[in-house]
């Protein structure tokens, strides 16, 4: 058909992946029936799954990570500075295990 590339879509394919697309024009549409054109958001499915939204699921990572890296930043001065951070890093790190472990079994139990 004339102009047909020119009016292409991508839709989601049926595959395992969620990065598996196949393009395919909109007069084709009607074969696709089959194809599964509807995925999960990629953005929100991990989320979701750990009974978070977008934004409360970013702003705890982020704070995880944060955390991490200020517990690095300690680990690297007490390398060189061996009396200062004694216990920071190892602190930080349990704290945030405890912190990561109570989430974790309140997501299983579906509290």
């Amino acid at each position: 058909m004339r102009g047909e590339s020119k009016l292409r879509n991508i839709v989601a394919s049926g595959g395992a992946g969620v990065h598996d697309f196949a393009i395919a024009s909109p007069t084709r549409f009607g074969s696709l029936s089959g194809m599964n054109t509807v995925r999960a958001n990629p953005f929100t499915a991990h989320p979701a799954a750990a009974g978070e939204s977008y934004l409360a699921h970013l702003r705890t990572a982020a704070g995880f990570g944060f955390q991490l890296l200020f517990a690095g930043l300690a680990c690297l001065v007490h390398a060189l500075l061996p009396f200062l951070f004694v216990r920071t890093g190892s602190d930080c790190i349990s704290r945030l295990h405890e912190r990561m472990s109570a989430r974790r079994r309140r997501v299983e139990s579906g509290t």
